[in-house]
């Protein structure tokens, strides 16, 4: 059969085509061992920002301007109060500053781990678990390891905890609003009913602000009081209608008075369209003119119409030189509107 190679053939003591190559015992992986041949990769950021190497300053750029002597002094004043506990007298300068170093380096660390946990969760803020990780990375596994630690010893209380002085902003009281709300509106009732609250905390807010309450607005019932306020209503209205109109009419009268702005291309347009509409008057006067004078000379050949003829031609040419057409005015539409049909006009 093809693909089968017979164990009494010459080509089962060697290589054939089809056969895997003999793998050499010593290039033979043993288990949990990567394999020689097979490429290592190895993943890992590009650009990382070397965060290790950025020294924070201890108490630095938060709070107020001078927080950073404060949290200074506290520091140095711990490593005296310690030094006290453990029985030294004093200590000079530079022991100071070599332990605050130890401290700055301690913390350091300490809030690294803290971040290395909350970072490894892709979180944002810290969780107690971050804390636990941190003091665990420490050596501190329990309360028990802070025990000694809390044993005052001869110190004093007082120089333990030392009063700090008053803030210079002070809170100011809130304001009162009893002679503005009223009895009704103020709840410092309330308050004082309640024995277990402190004096100090600020009175509750007014009782329609959390308990519905009804309202009822005074209505008026006398029929007589409704007519004489609907009649002052009244005449309050026709007065306000009365400005109201005087004004509308006093802005429309100031609107046409006053001279309407034109750019100098607007000028130079509404200057050639007088100027084209003067020009057809005048030629069409002459047209019309020159009409009547050939009905004239018509009419007088005729000596039956000669003279009806003659004082109606006067009178057409007198009431067409007493026609005057503004030119400034808009145009009017459907003025001979009185000559049209009644069925027309829709009447």
């Amino acid at each position: 059969m093809p693909g089968l190679i017979s164990p009494i053939s010459a080509a089962s003591h060697g290589t054939a085509a089809g056969m895997k190559r003999a793998r050499a015992e010593e290039a033979i992986p043993t288990y949990g061992e990567p394999h020689p041949k097979k490429r290592r990769v190895v993943h890992k950021l590009q650009h990382t920002q070397p965060i290790q190497h950025i020294i924070e300053p201890l108490g630095g750029g938060f709070g107020a301007a001078g927080d950073k002597q404060f949290f200074d002094y506290q520091l140095r004043r711990a490593i005296a109060v310690q030094c006290k506990g453990i029985g030294f007298d004093s200590s000079r300068p530079e022991a100071l500053e070599q332990f605050s170093g130890l401290v700055d380096d301690f913390m350091t660390n300490f809030l690294a781990d803290v971040r290395k946990s909350m970072s490894s969760a892709r979180r944002t803020e810290t969780v107690p678990h971050d804390w636990i990780y941190a003091l665990k990375s420490s050596g501190i596994n329990g309360s028990s390891a802070l025990e000694e630690h809390l044993n005052h010893g001869s110190v004093p209380p007082a120089l333990i905890q030392p009063p700090f002085a008053p803030s210079d902003n002070i809170e100011p009281p809130p304001p009162d609003f009893e002679g503005l709300l009223g009895s009704e509106l103020s709840g410092k009732a309330d308050k004082e009913s309640r024995k277990y609250i402190p004096a100090h905390f600020p009175p509750f807010p007014s009782r329609h602000t959390y308990k519905a309450t009804p309202v009822f607005a005074h209505r008026e019932n006398d029929p007589r009081s409704i007519r004489e306020k609907a009649a002052e209503e009244g005449i309050a209205a026709e007065k306000s209608l009365r400005t109201l109109m005087a004004a509308q009419k006093a802005g429309l009268q100031k609107r046409k008075g006053g001279k309407r702005k034109e750019s100098e291309l607007l000028r130079k347009r509404n200057a050639m369209w007088k100027e084209a509409m003067e020009d057809c008057l005048q030629d069409e006067a002459e047209r019309e003119a020159k009409e009547r004078r050939r009905r004239a000379d018509l009419d007088r050949e005729d000596d039956e119409w000669e003279e009806g003829t003659h004082s109606m031609a006067l009178t057409q040419t007198q009431s067409q030189h007493e026609r005057k057409i503004n030119l400034d005015e808009g145009v009017q539409v459907n003025y001979d509107r009185k000559f049209w049909r009644k069925n027309a006009r829709g009447v």
